[in-house]
């Protein structure tokens, strides 16, 4: 099956080339969770009132 055999390399070479950056991309977004994290956990009522808002801009977005 040489047809399998080029698409079974061909998936390890797509791997070999974007592990790297999608663990990169990981690390990223657990700084920016844990940046948010410490945020709400800082300023409770802020996060709280920023929630509430954008959740009613997107309701209003929303119900047109």
């Amino acid at each position: 099956m040489p047809t399998t055999d080029v698409l079974q390399e061909k998936g390890r070479e797509l791997h070999d080339r974007l592990a790297p950056e999608l663990e990169s991309a990981r690390r990223e977004l657990d700084s920016l969770n844990d940046q948010v994290v410490g945020f709400i956990k800082r300023r409770p009522v802020t996060s709280l009132v920023i929630a509430l808002t954008a959740g009613f801009v997107i309701g209003r977005i929303a119900s047109r």
